[in-house]
């Protein structure tokens, strides 16, 4: 895997996991499930139902392992009643620890229109390559408040979220499915090295050079240093990422990526049904629990 290939995946999968982490490219935050199992090899290459043009509503088309894995706005919700649980076990060890802000405004529509770079005009017109801001409060919390703590009190703040997210989780993995989040980062390391999607590939980077733009994939397009300069888009970013866009319609790409990495997905998703059938039902129990405590905290929602 490339390092351009890791970053676009950051970015597809960053935001599906922890939601928004703040302007520039977004990071992926850590998951606090259990150490997931071992995906099945599977050495087949799945065939592919590639649509002949390309899709003009993206938001319409989903990922068949999104509905096994949290939404960013479920992760939010999930993380806002683990610290209102916390709190109260925070207080009782005398610790002054305030309760993190909701996070609000977490995506919970597919993530199809994100996963492999810019597809929309509108957006790209203004951001390029870059992500939209974001206001403080919906960053990741908590930093500046544990910074504050001393090691004592951070152990203490630590320890009382484990024990907040067991009882969220009970026997389970605490989160989101951790093999379900692995069939997500595996299928598009896969369909971005699949015949199909490099073959696009080429086609499309022909389109950008007649264009005048010298990429060999919108991964490199998308990971060109000279974005990461400036904390905002600057307009030859923002011209390269609508010439980019013209470009993914013209080849059909996102079409033909996408079908691409739906088919391993449902590859590996029906070597691991049972278990992914066990951790969403996982899933709903705890974002039921959460939406509990949040119904019983004024001001958490």
């Amino acid at each position: 895997m490339s390092a351009g290939s890791a970053a676009l995946l950051v970015t597809a999968l960053g935001a599906l996991l922890a939601g928004c982490s703040g302007s520039g490219h977004p990071a992926a935050a850590p998951n606090p499930a259990a150490a997931a199992p071992t995906l099945a090899d599977i050495p087949a290459t799945p065939s592919a139902a590639v649509p002949s043009t390309a899709p003009s509503d993206l938001s319409t088309l989903r990922l068949p392992v999104e509905q096994y894995i949290l939404t960013p706005a479920d992760n939010a919700q999930l993380n806002q009643a683990t610290w209102v649980l916390a709190g109260d076990c925070i207080q009782q060890h005398g610790v002054t620890f305030p309760t993190p802000a909701p996070l609000t405004h977490q995506r919970s529509g597919s993530e199809v229109p994100r996963r492999y770079g810019p597809a929309d005009p509108a957006v790209a017109a203004k951001d390029g390559y870059h992500n939209p801001a974001v206001t403080e409060q919906d960053k990741m919390p908590p930093t500046d408040s544990m910074a504050s703590l001393s090691a004592a009190d951070r152990a203490t703040v630590n320890r009382c979220r484990a024990i907040a997210q067991k009882q969220l989780s009970g026997d389970a993995a605490y989160g989101s499915s951790s093999i379900g989040e692995q069939i997500n980062s595996r299928s598009y390391i896969k369909a971005t090295a699949d015949d199909r999607v490099t073959a696009a590939f080429a086609a499309w980077s022909g389109c950008m050079k007649t264009a005048g733009y010298a990429y060999a994939s919108p991964i490199d397009a998308y990971n060109d240093p000279h974005w990461s300069a400036s904390p905002t888009a600057e307009q030859q970013e923002i011209a390269t990422a609508q010439a980019d866009i013209t470009c993914k319609r013209r080849t059909n790409l996102i079409g033909i990526w996408y079908a691409v990495d739906a088919a391993y997905q449902q590859q590996q998703i029906e070597a691991h049904q049972a278990e992914l059938d066990r951790d969403r039902a996982s899933e709903q129990r705890q974002l039921g629990k959460a939406r509990k405590v949040l119904a019983r905290s004024p001001g958490s929602n």
